[in-house]
Order: structure tokens, then C-alpha cells, then sequence
């Protein structure tokens, strides 16, 4: 009885003992601490001497290594601006990642993305890809214009949100003046 539990237990101390690699480099991750971090951040970006956009988060991170990311861990509100000033595209996230070397924006949780024409679209997943100039995501949208709500899934767009593509449309509703 004597050896069968201390087998038991040097059995167990083994097992106990064993690396996993999935845990270790969840672990390694978490390990890794941002070269930059800024708060309450309000950037505004301009070419020659016109403003571009204007970037506005709570918390912004940045890291270096092979494959270099910002993370804006609490959202982010990003406005796209025309020659003239005016805004033409605006954006709204819970959580977004910029991908430094791939040139991609992932933005999740409440996505909102408006137009210069007031046409809005609502998502919880939604790419931006900065070299294409491609907006996408397969997820489900909706899109909200002047007198027509729009759902579906799976959307692409140029970077204005001016030409798009709604891939599975799933209905369409049309609303009434209120008068």
C-alpha cells in the first residue's frame, strides 16, 4: 500500500512538472511590456501643412520586436479630413491593433465607421488596410443610410467608405419620413 502511494505521488509530482508550450508562450506574452505608452492622446496629422487626420485615444501602446504593433487597448476615435478641412470619414472602435510592417488596422467591439454623406455603418470587426486602401470585414454590418437600413455580412469598401460592397446582403428597410 506504502509503494503504491508514493508511486502514486512521484507519479503525480511528474505530470505536475511537465511544460506546456501553449501556456509558456501565453505566459511569455504576457511578459512583454510596451517601449511607449501614452495617455489621453489627441494627434493631429497633416500633409503639407493641411490636416490629414486626427487620431484621439484614452491609451495608446506601442511595441517593437520582429513584428512591431500599436495596441489602443481602450478604443480609439480616428477622423479623416479633405484638402478643404472638412471631415469625410470617421471612425470608432472599442479596441483596435495597427500592425506596423503589414500596414493593417483591426478595429473590434462597437465598430462605427461615417461617411461624408452621413451613411453609417456598424460592425464589431472591421480591417483597414492602409497599402490597398481597402476597408473590409466578413462579419456581420449594418449599414445605415438617409431613409434605408442595410445588414448583412461581409463588406468591403474603398478607404472613404464612399464605393461599396455589401458581399450577403440579408434585408433591407426602408424608413418613412416622420411627418
Amino acid at each position: 500500500m506504502i509503494k503504491s502511494m508514493f508511486s502514486l505521488i512521484a507519479l503525480s509530482m511528474f505530470f505536475a512538472c511537465q511544460t506546456n508550450p501553449q501556456k509558456m508562450a501565453h505566459l511569455s506574452k504576457e511578459l512583454v511590456e510596451p517601449i511607449v505608452a501614452s495617455k489621453g492622446v489627441s494627434w493631429l496629422y497633416t500633409k503639407n501643412g493641411d490636416a490629414s487626420f486626427r487620431l484621439t485615444a484614452p491609451l495608446i501602446e506601442r511595441y517593437d520586436g520582429d513584428e512591431p504593433y500599436t495596441e489602443f487597448i481602450h478604443g480609439l476615435e480616428l477622423e479623416s479630413y479633405e484638402r478643404t478641412g472638412t471631415k469625410d470619414v470617421f471612425l470608432r472602435s472599442d479596441y483596435a491593433i495597427q500592425y506596423i510592417n503589414e500596414h493593417l488596422i483591426e478595429a473590434k467591439g462597437n465598430v462605427m465607421l461615417q461617411n461624408e454623406k452621413g451613411e453609417q455603418l456598424e460592425t464589431e470587426y472591421l480591417v483597414l488596410d492602409e497599402k490597398k486602401e481597402r476597408i473590409y470585414t466578413e462579419e456581420f454590418v449594418k449599414i445605415t443610410k438617409e431613409k434605408q437600413v442595410i445588414m448583412g455580412e461581409g463588406f468591403e469598401s474603398d478607404i472613404y467608405f464612399s464605393e461599396y460592397t455589401l458581399k450577403k446582403s440579408r434585408g433591407i428597410i426602408n424608413l418613412e419620413d416622420d411627418q
